[in-house]
Parts: C-alpha cells; sequence; structure tokens
C-alpha cells in the first residue's frame, strides 16, 4: 500500500512537471522574437582577426533560428530527410509564405535522390578479406598517378596529412602490401577516390579505369567506387570501436570529398566527429606526450572537421554550435619538412597550410555574417565583419606575393589564391546583400549606393576569377573546383549582377554586365558536361538576361523632383 501510494505521489509530479513544460515551451513559442526589434550594436572592437573569429559558442538562450527552418522531405519508401530552404540567406523574405517549419512536401512523386552513391556508412563489421579489399585497387602505376595527383591538387587545399609520411608508408606498401594496417588502406581509396575528379575529359585513366560512356558518368563511378571500398576497408578494421589517425582522417577526406560532389554529408560527418572525440582529438595534443608529428596531425585533422562541420552547421541553420566550443590550437604554419627539424626560418611566402589556415578564418566569418543577418542581439556590426573579411584578404595579398609584387610562381599556390579570392568575394557579396536591397527598394543613401558599388566589384572579380580558371591551361586539374563550388560562386555573382542589370547606372554599365554575363554563360555551358548544377544554371541565366532594363533609382529621383 505504501509503494502504491508513493507510485502515485511520483507520478502525480511527473504530470505536473509536464504541465509546467508544456506551459514553458507555449510561452516561448507563443512570443518569438520580433524580426523587426532593433538590433544593438556590440559595443567592443574587433581585435586581432585570430582572436575576434575565436569567440565561443553565441548564447542559445539569447539568439534565435530563423522562422523558416525548412522543411520535412518524405518519400514513398518511409525515408524522410530535412531539407534546409534552397538558400538559408534567403530566410526573411520566404518567413512570410511559409506556412510551417516541419511540412512535407506535398508532390514527391520520385524515390529516394540517388546520391548516396557510396556504399554504406561503416555502422556494421564487413566480411570482407583483407585480399578481397586490396583485389578492388586499380594497378600500380595507376595507383602512383592518382597518388601523385591527389598531393599536387587537393593536398595544398585541404592538407589533414603529414605528407612525408605517407610518402614513406605508400613506399612500404608497394614493396609489402601487407605491412600496413586496413585503416591505411583505406585512406590510400579515399585518396584514390578524390584524385579521379580531377583528371582531365581526355585523359587515359578515366577510359582505362571507368567503362561509362560519358566523362562525368566516369568520374563519378570511379570515385564512389574507391570511397566505397574505403568504407568497407574501415568496417573490416571495426571503426566503431577502434579508432587510428589513419581512419580518422579517412573518414575526414570522405565527408570532405562527398561536399565536393555535392552529397549528403551530415550523418557520416555527425559519425566522424563522435570517431574524433572518442580519440580526444577535441582536446589539444600538447596535453598528451606526443610527437611533433603526431601532434600536428591531430590538429590539422580536427580543423578539417570543423571547417567541414562548420559548413554543414551553417546549410541547415546552426543547429549544433557545440563544436565550436573545443579549445585545440590551430595548427602551425609550417610545411611538413620543417615539423623533421628542430627549429625553422620564418617564411613571407606560403607554406602548405597556409591555405588551409586561411580558409578556417573566411569559415569563421561566414558564421559571423550568418549571425548578424539572422541572430539578436547582434556581437558584430556589419562594418566589424566587413573589417575581417579585409583583413584575411590583406593576409592573402602579402603571404601569396614576394616583395616585388609578383605571385608566388607554383601553380598550385596561384590556384589556390584565386579560390581564396573566390570565397572572399562571396563573402562581401552575402554581407552586403541587405543593404544593396535596400538601394534597389528606392532607399538611396551614402551606405546602399557604396554597397552596390562593392557589389559590383565582388561580383565582377569573382566571374573574372572563374573565367581564369576555366581558361589557364595550368588550372584545367582544377575543372572539379570550377564545376561545383566556383560554379556556385559564380551564378550567385551572375545573379547579383543580373539585378544590377535591371537599373544601370549608363549605357556603359549596361553593355559591360551584359557583355560579362554572356562570357560568363559560356563557361557554364562548357562545363555542364561534368556538372549537373552547370546544366541547370544555363538555361536560368539566359531568361534572366532577356529582362529589358528599367530607369535607375537616380532617373526615377530627378524626375520626380
Amino acid at each position: 500500500m505504501a509503494d502504491a501510494t508513493i507510485q502515485n505521489e511520483l507520478l502525480a509530479r511527473i504530470r505536473n512537471l509536464e504541465d509546467l513544460l508544456h506551459k514553458q515551451v507555449g510561452s516561448q513559442t507563443g512570443d518569438p522574437l520580433s524580426p523587426q526589434t532593433s538590433p544593438s550594436a556590440t559595443t567592443g572592437s574587433v581585435g586581432e582577426s585570430d582572436s575576434a573569429l575565436g569567440l565561443g559558442v553565441p548564447d542559445l538562450r539569447s539568439s534565435s533560428l530563423p522562422s523558416c527552418v525548412g522543411t520535412l522531405q518524405t518519400f514513398a519508401a518511409g525515408y524522410v530527410r530535412y531539407q534546409p530552404l534552397v538558400s538559408q540567406w534567403n530566410a526573411p523574405a520566404l518567413s512570410s509564405s511559409s506556412t510551417g517549419n516541419n511540412t512535407s512536401l506535398p508532390d514527391i512523386s520520385s524515390e529516394v535522390p540517388e546520391d548516396d552513391d557510396d556504399l554504406q556508412i561503416p555502422l556494421a563489421r564487413n566480411a570482407a578479406s583483407r585480399e578481397e579489399l586490396l583485389a578492388i585497387l586499380p594497378p600500380g602505376r595507376y595507383c602512383d598517378a592518382l597518388k601523385d595527383v591527389y598531393f599536387r591538387v587537393f593536398s595544398p587545399l585541404f592538407h589533414i596529412l603529414h605528407d612525408l609520411t605517407f610518402e614513406a608508408e605508400y613506399q612500404q606498401f608497394c614493396h609489402d602490401p601487407n605491412s600496413v594496417s586496413i585503416s591505411w588502406v583505406a585512406l590510400l581509396f579515399t585518396i584514390l577516390g578524390i584524385a579521379v575528379t580531377a583528371l582531365d575529359d581526355d585523359d587515359p585513366l578515366l577510359s582505362d579505369l571507368g567503362r561509362e560512356k560519358t566523362v562525368s558518368r566516369n568520374v563519378k563511378a570511379l570515385s564512389s567506387r574507391y570511397r566505397s571500398a574505403a568504407l568497407r576497408c574501415l568496417a573490416a578494421d571495426g571503426v566503431t570501436s577502434r579508432h587510428s589517425i589513419n581512419s580518422l582522417q579517412s573518414l575526414v577526406l570522405i565527408n570532405y570529398a562527398r561536399i565536393q560532389r555535392g552529397l549528403s554529408t551530415w550523418t557520416l560527418l555527425g559519425f566522424t566527429h563522435h570517431v574524433a572525440i572518442s580519440m580526444g582529438c577535441h582536446i589539444d595534443p600538447e596535453r598528451f606526450a606526443l610527437g611533433a608529428i603526431e601532434r600536428e596531425e591531430r590538429r590539422r585533422a580536427w580543423t578539417g572537421l570543423t571547417m567541414l562541420y562548420t559548413q554543414q552547421n551553417h546549410s541547415f541553420g546552426v543547429i549544433d554550435p557545440r563544436m565550436l566550443s573545443q579549445d585545440v590550437k590551430p595548427p602551425l604554419d609550417i610545411n611538413d619538412v620543417d615539423l623533421l627539424t628542430a627549429g625553422t626560418e620564418p617564411t613571407t611566402g606560403p607554406t602548405q597550410m597556409t591555405y588551409l589556415l586561411l580558409e578556417a578564418r573566411l569559415t569563421k566569418i561566414a558564421g559571423m555574417i550568418r549571425e548578424a543577418l539572422f541572430n539578436f542581439p547582434l556581437r558584430f556590426s556589419l562594418a566589424q565583419i566587413e573589417n575581417e573579411i579585409l583583413a584575411v584578404r590583406e593576409t592573402c595579398d602579402k603571404r601569396y606575393h614576394l616583395e616585388n609584387g609578383t605571385l608566388e610562381p607554383l601553380t598550385t599556390h596561384q590556384a589556390n589564391l584565386n579560390i581564396l579570392y573566390s570565397d572572399i568575394h562571396q563573402l562581401f557579396l552575402l554581407l552586403l546583400r541587405p543593404s544593396l536591397c535596400r538601394y534597389l527598394q528606392g532607399e538611396i543613401t551614402p551606405e546602399t549606393c557604396a554597397a552596390r558599388a562593392k557589389c559590383i566589384t565582388s561580383a565582377k572579380a569573382s566571374l573574372a576569377i572563374y573565367r581564369n580558371l576555366y581558361d589557364t591551361p595550368e588550372f584545367a586539374p582544377y575543372k572539379w573546383y570550377n564545376s561545383g563550388t566556383g560554379s556556385f560562386h559564380a551564378f550567385h555573382a551572375a545573379i547579383v549582377l543580373s539585378i544590377i542589370l535591371l537599373y544601370p547606372d549608363s549605357q556603359y554599365e549596361f553593355t559591360e554586365i551584359k557583355d560579362l554575363l554572356w562570357s560568363t554563360l559560356d563557361v557554364f555551358a562548357a562545363l555542364s558536361n561534368r556538372s549537373n548544377f552547370c546544366s541547370k544554371a544555363v538555361p536560368v541565366l539566359r531568361n534572366i538576361m532577356f529582362v529589358p532594363a528599367v530607369p535607375s533609382h537616380r532617373h526615377i529621383l530627378t524626375s520626380n523632383q
């Protein structure tokens, strides 16, 4: 009897707690933070770039997610996928037409999209033997060629490996395939899968290794084959319970490859995050008794993972900012060979790590922009964020140029700098978008006029980079970038200029922008055989360019006066 009384009391308390919780949630959702609330500017000034960008996680109690958070996409087979808005940057503009936060798409006639072209996430031990996995590798000469492509093109862009260590292990593997771990074989497969995306259309490697009829299908099939083999290796290694630096590096690079291919990544990225935590990579390696190379390998893997994780957070509306709070020092800005020596000579030029470190800063700035546009109160003013972008651009100019003003001669450095500049101009366009919109709505002020001019400058520069990467023969190995992220940046810039084209300040400006857009359209058309994005962008841009111009705002204001 006493036990029954106690149970009833506990149940009553639980019901009371549930009622209180429901009331609390109802009061919070019923009184959302109005977007009309005037934001308060931050009182503190931004100091050094690294310290300003390294701020901790924003207080979730004082921040709010956009009212439009996307939809749930439901398929006939029962699968459900969260679909963010086409562009989170348009969330405020679309909020008035949103019908709900968790609305299934009404007209889904297709099955699950065929974008999951890897085998599976390695959550179960695979029965494949070591011999079966090694048999998937291409002949040795092809492995050599693809390995060299990776370290020439991709390693400088996403430098999470210690190249000299991998090369020594690769030579050991060539001498005795059984001398390396199965997780190292997974890393090799991952490298091969990434490298094939940089092969030129007429490279005999594609036709020798693949059997598809088109270049794009060959690249997709080969990269998928090798990524799948990498995941099978990790499954055979029991990655859910046993982890090594090679297995973590492989997982990070698989996520990187999938993002570059435009594939779903969020689930595998979360798994990779937890593997890194289980290895203690969220703690700075100086706290452990590790050698210099192992310390930097951990920092590089964590930095690369953090960048990918942050980018996906932005795409999903910054759902989980906890990862940004970890206190791990950034990797050293030195070349791999310097880790083998006791001391290093300071260098004014770029190192193997320079690009990744600058890209990490730009990723953090992208987070600042998103927070400034969607969250109140503001921690950063738009002017502060613009200064941060300018600081990174100044660093790029200094690190990638010699004292006489000439660019570092290596093609890799030239390509890296072009990609950094493309990212910088993309951030400018995102940051200045609200001011440009106010200008287009008739708010003609010195601020909005300056924003218009800056947007035109950045958009033109972005399209010039896009064209340069396509036209220059030395940049042919970067066609994968131009077909993906580069095309996205160019499309955004082209849309901005297309809007400017509706309200030109002069006939000269109209003609100049029109010619530039036609030139850009040619590049999109040329890359359509490799990129679905480019093939879809061509008719959109062609239709937009035929929209007639209207009198400029200044002309209208002058006429009214």
